[in-house]
């Protein structure tokens, strides 16, 4: 049976000693490159949840048009009422035609959130990675990883609009079942 080790080095290996987010950065130089995978991570589970509510609110389709830089969303009453005209002419509005503005400001909101909220995850990645890096904090062999997780996230926003797309065609404008998005690019865009 190995020897029991001294107090000091059973503090040295408590739980959190090993734990980046619970370390100080003199006992662990990655610690912060940690702290920002992890917060990222939590943004992206926010990402999902906010992906979920959109889809279950049948907001997907509020937003017609697809900035990649994205913007403010309309401010005066004749910007609302010009985007609203603007969802009148896709198909949804076919089986929604009881909606008045006030419902579509609603399900507006919630893909204008979802989307704004997505550009959010990209910047927090991309301002500490790039911080990091300059600083070489990076740990070796992590730089081809990061730029993987950052290619992902951005092609999920092209995936996004991808799977948008297919439920504000022409070809649905005569369909009798509810308007939505193609499945196979919905699990595309949730399974990445």
């Amino acid at each position: 049976m190995p020897p029991l080790p001294s107090p000091s080095a059973a503090a040295a290996l408590s739980p959190t000693a090993a734990l980046p987010y619970l370390t100080k950065l003199a006992a662990n130089p990655h610690a912060s490159v940690g702290k920002w995978i992890l917060g990222t991570g939590g943004l992206v589970a926010g990402m999902v949840h906010v992906g979920g509510v959109t889809r279950l609110t049948k907001s997907g389709l509020s937003m017609t048009d697809w900035k990649p830089l994205g913007g403010l969303p309309p401010l005066t009453a004749a910007e609302w009422e010009a985007e609203f005209d603007r969802y009148k002419q896709h198909p949804e509005w076919q089986q929604r035609r009881s909606m008045t503005l006030d419902d579509f400001k609603y399900i507006f909101y919630w893909e204008w959130g979802h989307r704004m909220l997505g550009r959010t995850v990209g910047l927090a990645f991309a301002a500490p990675w790039a911080y990091f890096a300059m600083r070489g904090r990076i740990p070796a062999g992590y730089h081809g990883r990061m730029v993987t997780l950052f290619a992902m996230g951005g092609t999920q926003g092209l995936v996004g609009w991808w799977m948008v797309k297919s439920g504000l065609g022409d070809d649905r404008r005569d369909d009798r079942h509810e308007i939505r998005v193609s499945p196979y690019r919905l699990a595309a865009h949730l399974g990445m």
